[in-house]
Formats: C-alpha cells, sequence, structure tokens
C-alpha cells in the first residue's frame, strides 16, 4: 500500500465525524469543557480568556466566536467560581548568573 492511500480497513486510520445540533448547547459544553481543563492546570480568568481570543487554539477561539466574548466570560467566572482559582506552580527560579534554572530538571 502506497504512504498516502488510506486503507478502509485499517483499524488505527482516524474518522472524524460531525454531529448536527439544532442549538449551541455542544459548542457550550465544549467551552465549558475548554475552562474546566485550563483551571485545573492552574490557569486564571485572564488567561483562560486570553485562550479563547488566540486564533491558535482553534477549539476555543470557535467557541467565543460562536457564542460569544461576554458568553466566555460568564462561563469561565461560573467554573472557577465553582472550582476556586488556583495558581499554576512555578516551573523555574531565576538563578545568581541572572539564568534560568528549570526546577523539573535541577531538582
Amino acid at each position: 500500500m502506497p504512504y498516502d492511500d488510506p486503507d478502509p480497513t485499517d483499524p488505527m486510520t482516524l474518522h472524524g465525524v460531525s454531529i448536527e445540533t439544532g442549538d449551541d448547547s455542544a459548542m457550550l459544553e465544549m467551552a465549558e469543557c475548554f475552562i474546566d481543563e485550563y483551571a485545573r492546570l492552574g490557569f486564571d480568568a485572564n488567561r483562560i480568556l486570553h485562550l479563547f481570543n488566540t486564533r491558535g487554539y482553534a477549539g476555543p477561539f470557535m467557541a467565543a466566536t460562536v457564542l460569544g466574548n461576554e458568553r466566555i466570560r460568564g462561563l469561565v467566572a461560573a467554573v472557577l467560581a465553582r472550582r476556586g482559582e488556583r495558581r499554576a506552580p512555578a516551573l523555574g527560579r531565576t538563578t545568581e548568573k541572572r539564568g534560568i534554572g528549570l526546577t523539573v530538571l535541577n531538582g
């Protein structure tokens, strides 16, 4: 089989399926999942909102486009109120030589 030809019998082939909904409930659920995941990582409200306004984050950006920024702000506030804000741990520290030491690598 050539490299670029997909094999319909290959169980490892990725297949996408679109599901039509009559309203924005699926988009709302997706946005809430994004917010919850980033809140668990320790992102604050401003960092999460920045993700929704950055084209490079296709899912959150699409959700903000469909739902609007005010609705996203409300979701962020609701999720953070339910979960509580948690700061992400610092991964590095400044050394005496004005360099950055990574806690993960340097202990």
